[in-house]
This record gives structure tokens, sequence and C-alpha cells, in this order.
């Protein structure tokens, strides 16, 4: 069964998005009355009967509505520096929605080599790997930001960043899975020594995922792997 995203799925009869019903029925070529799944990204997800409108115009007729408790007991929180090659990143967000993630955050730091994202892109990116993966729940995803604005706003009291240059602990050590979480990665060059030490000042623990040196989109995948498992989700 097809997959489709809509974020209200309260009416009886719901209007597939231009995208979605372009893809149903000039890509899938799925016909009249083909039975699809769909999806809110917020906890939702039903079953319905398509209907075709026109060439690029479709709704659904909902048969079976189910609410989904959220998938973990503690939120990650994945604050990531975007890596200089956007394609890294897209793939750091698409695994990390595919294992298991919250929110999502572009950090822009000293070393950062991009700051210019293009979000809507982004966004697609998610629903894809949500809608592919069959989970419910889509991360948000934040607005670029720097380290400031981050550590001025709420954040979880268990605060983990990954560092490579100064001393760390295991993650394995560190992370408690009954706790939510907001994991800073560095960009390629890590973060600075000012950096760190602001981070430390605000309570966050500098961690590392092994002594291999990773690629930040690496890293951030690795440990949102190893929360994920330790959650057993």
């Amino acid at each position: 069964m097809h997959n489709f995203f809509l974020p209200d799925l309260s009416s009886a009869v719901v209007q597939l998005s231009e995208e979605e019903a372009g893809h149903a029925l000039r890509v899938l070529r799925l016909p009249e009355g083909e039975q699809v799944a769909l999806v809110d990204g917020k906890g939702t997800t039903a079953v319905g009967h398509l209907r075709v409108l026109g060439k690029s115009d479709a709704n659904v007729q909902i048969t079976e509505r189910k609410i989904h408790t959220p998938e973990r007991a503690a939120r990650i929180h994945m604050a990531c520096a975007p890596t200089k090659q956007m394609d890294r990143f897209e793939w750091m967000l698409e695994k990390c929605t595919e294992l298991g993630v919250d929110r999502i955050t572009p950090l822009l730091t000293s070393r950062t080599e991009r700051a210019h994202l293009r979000m809507d892109r982004l966004r697609k990116v998610l629903v894809s790997a949500m809608k592919q993966s069959q989970r419910t729940w889509l991360p948000t995803l934040d607005e670029p930001t720097t380290i400031h604005p981050l550590l001025s706003g709420h954040l979880p009291a268990q605060r983990l960043f990954g560092w490579c240059s100064g001393k760390h602990e295991p993650i394995k050590q560190v992370y408690n899975k009954e706790q939510d979480v907001v994991m800073l990665i560095g960009p390629e060059g890590d973060f600075t020594e000012d950096e760190s030490t602001l981070l430390r000042e605000h309570a966050f623990r500098a961690t590392s995922l092994g002594h291999a040196r990773l690629r930040t989109e690496t890293a951030a995948v690795a440990s949102c792997t190893w929360m994920n498992f330790a959650q057993g989700t």
C-alpha cells in the first residue's frame, strides 16, 4: 500500500497536496478507488480510498484512522553543523529520521563551511524518509542557528556534544536513556576550544563515539543510532 503525507487527517475526506496528488496519479498511476495509507507526522495514520478529481487533483475517503503513542519515552534533539557538501547533510537527515529523532537543528559554528540551506528541500527529505520508514512522527526541523541562541532556548538537562580534540567520555557511559537529550555535532573541523569551553559552562558533557575520527554526518547518525538502540526503538 502506498503511503502519503498530509498534515491534517481530521476530516472524513482529505485533500491531497498538489505534490502528493501528482505523485499518486502521474508517477504511480494509481486508479480510482485504490486503497492508500496516510500519515500526518503527528502520530496519526489512516487508510482510505483514492478519489481522482483531475490530472493532478485527488482526495482520499478515509475508512480507518489510528492514533499512535510517541515512539520513545525520552526525546532526542540532534543539533548538527551543515556539511560543505549538501548531499551529505541530506543523507544525515534522511537516516536520522529513519532511525528515529524528534528534533533537528542545523548548527552554525565558527568552522561551519555552509550557512545557506534550502529549508523547503530539507523538509521534503524528512517527509520522504518518514514515509519510507513507515514512522508516524515527523521530526521538527529548526531554522539554522548559532550556538548562543541555542543555549538561550529551552534545553533538556541531559546535554552532550561530540568532541575529538579534548577530554571526553564514551557515549555509552554518559547517555541516560530515561532522559530527554540534546546532542551537538560539530563541523568537519570540530568545535573550537572556545566553543567547547562555552558548552561545558552550560552543562554540556563532551562525548566520543570511539577511537576513529568520524565525518560530521557519520557522527550524527552513529550517535542517533546508539541512543535509539539504547531506548530499544
